[in-house]
């Protein structure tokens, strides 16, 4: 880009979004990380380190996806994406957070879809051994599926307020709050 050139509108919102929203994700993560000084596991019962499992890879796989939410997901660019991905696998041996941003077509849905799947495991356990009632309100919000950057950060933001509704119930004393997800900008 030359000195003369200015960032597009859109790319301005997206990023503003982004640096907003890793920070929220790094809250829920210290959050995580508060709970596990407070909560040695001996201290736990099984279904709760699995809880606990699920919301820290959640926590991770959302951080890691924070930055890859700037692309179209449509079949044809998924589709290259996970080509491009795969090849380097396979002649490196190797994948960094530069192939990861190469190939956001696909690597942003894989860590969204692992974010939501550890989610959408953690409620039932939730709700069978603790009494709460999260399925119903809480499992549309990880179905969720974006293919275009706007739908992108409405999912992200979806299975944040999952995480965050999830640890509540895991930990009442946390100070994180939900954070509703907001509607789908406008492109």
């Amino acid at each position: 880009m030359s000195s003369d050139e200015k960032v597009p509108a859109a790319n301005i919102e997206h990023l503003t979004w982004t640096i907003a929203q890793r920070a929220e994700i790094q809250h829920s993560m210290l959050g995580l990380i508060q709970f596990a000084e407070a909560n040695p596991p001996s201290g736990l019962s099984p279904q709760d380190k699995i809880v606990f499992d699920h919301l820290v890879g959640a926590a991770f796989s959302l951080w890691r996806a924070i930055f890859l939410t700037d692309a179209g997901r449509t079949p044809d660019e998924i589709h290259q994406s996970q080509t491009q991905f795969m090849a380097k696998v396979v002649a490196d041996n190797s994948i960094t957070y530069s192939d990861d941003k190469l190939n956001r077509h696909w690597t942003v849905g894989y860590y969204l879809e692992n974010a939501k799947l550890r989610l959408a495991h953690s409620i039932p356990i939730l709700d069978n051994f603790r009494g709460t009632k999260l399925t119903a309100s809480l499992m549309p919000s990880v179905r969720l599926t974006g293919d275009a950057t706007e739908l992108t950060e409405y999912e992200w933001e979806c299975a944040h307020y999952v995480l965050r509704a999830v640890f509540r119930e895991l930990w009442p004393d946390s100070k994180l709050e939900p954070l509703r997800p907001n509607l789908p900008r406008q492109p």
